[in-house]
């Protein structure tokens, strides 16, 4: 797998206020919750027409992993640096440093 990732240290078991800061993040960016390969994530476009985007969170216990790709029918998953779709992995990569931010600004 192929995907940028970024691991924020949590200071406290807030799970559901994480949740709650990526669900309103990513649903105001048009991202809906699916499943993916078994993988419950934020993602939008069908990876045939368009490149499906998806960004995920996994937590450690002391940490939440937050990972963003993109994937497609043809190439499977990429991570978010690169030219190609550079616009849509910028806006993405925006996205996540967004949700970080909060995380840390909430002090979870």
């Amino acid at each position: 797998m192929s995907r940028t990732t970024i691991e924020i240290p949590m200071k406290t078991n807030n799970v559901d206020e994480v949740l709650n800061i990526i669900a309103m993040k990513m649903g105001s960016a048009g991202y809906k919750q699916k499943i993916v390969d078994g993988e419950t994530v934020w993602a939008k476009g069908d990876g045939v027409i368009l490149k499906m985007q998806c960004v995920g969170a996994v937590f450690t216990g002391k940490s939440v992993v937050i990972q963003g790709w993109m994937k497609d029918a043809v190439t499977g998953e990429s991570s978010l640096d690169g030219f190609v779709a550079m616009l849509p992995k910028k806006k993405m990569k925006k996205q996540i440093d967004d949700i970080c931010n909060q995380i840390i600004s909430r002090n979870l």
